[in-house]
């Protein structure tokens, strides 16, 4: 005798309890209408919606409507679960695997948070960060003149409101080269170098970010293409897409078939006697 592979399901009742947590992950097999943290007035509203539109008249076609609200709620279920997810894997941490040996050209220090900070820049930007960071590094090898700080305004008018708003905004820059600050410790620094000092350290990872913006920009890109491509393949939410969309366009044939009949069931067929 030759024994079937089709075990007909899950008998006991953990693999039972097992398989009905499996098709709760997207819903779109579960038997629950309403699953939790759903609105059951949203499902009310998109039932009734589809009573306007096929006004079922008897019991067969109100339970095809009623089908085919199922249905489309379930779809509208597996699009945030398909967004929700594609929104995990893009925004994800950057890891240690996604990146090694494809950032060698690159001389930075952390390159998980280096490429959080690419990912977050808005394209662009990166023409106000650049002048900002060039100026700090000039200015804490040199003290500027007045007519380097006129220049700064010009080209990085962020970095020189910056300056401004910590040396008050009633002083001008003129005086900017001859103030001090002094520290906790009793430590007296020029004004500019260590304000422009502590904006770099602040600042250390976008300045790396912005210093090899493009190729960092392209590994961003690469990354996440990988990642996209790697959860389509390993979802099945395409062929969730498919079952619902067949299931759903035959019970609307049977219900346009179910309608048909019962119209000309109800047609009085009226000749003219001679």
């Amino acid at each position: 005798m030759i024994n079937s592979k089709r075990t007909g399901g899950p008998k006991t009742e953990a693999g039972k309890m097992a398989s009905a947590k499996n098709a709760i992950k997207t819903g779109a097999y579960s038997t629950l209408i309403i699953l939790p943290g759903e609105s059951e007035e949203d499902f009310r509203e998109l039932e009734e919606q589809f009573v306007r539109d096929f006004s079922p008249e008897d019991i067969v076609a109100a339970t095809m409507v009623h089908n085919l609200t199922v249905l489309t709620w379930k779809k509208l279920r597996a699009q945030k679960i398909e967004h929700a997810g594609l929104v995990r894997t893009l925004t994800a941490k950057f890891d240690y695997g996604e990146y090694f040996n494809r950032i060698v050209y690159v001389p930075i220090d952390d390159a998980s948070v280096t490429l959080a900070a690419v990912d977050v820049l808005p394209l662009g930007e990166e023409k106000t960060w650049i002048p900002a960071f060039r100026f700090c590094k000039q200015f804490v090898d040199a003290i500027p003149s007045e007519q380097e700080l006129m220049n700064l305004k010009q080209a990085s008018p962020f970095l020189y409101e910056h300056l401004q708003s910590k040396a008050g905004s009633k002083q001008a820059c003129g005086f900017w080269p001859s103030m001090t600050v002094t520290t906790l410790l009793g430590k007296v620094h020029p004004f500019i170098t260590y304000h422009c000092e502590a904006f770099l350290t602040e600042h250390r990872i976008l300045a790396q970010a912005v210093e090899h913006i493009v190729p960092l920009r392209q590994l961003v890109k690469e990354i996440k293409e990988a990642r996209l491509l790697k959860f389509l393949q390993q979802n099945s939410i395409q062929r969730v897409h498919d079952d619902l969309d067949r299931a759903f366009y035959r019970t609307l044939s049977e219900l346009r078939k179910h309608q048909h009949w019962r119209q000309e069931r109800n047609t009085v067929d009226i000749t003219s006697e001679d």
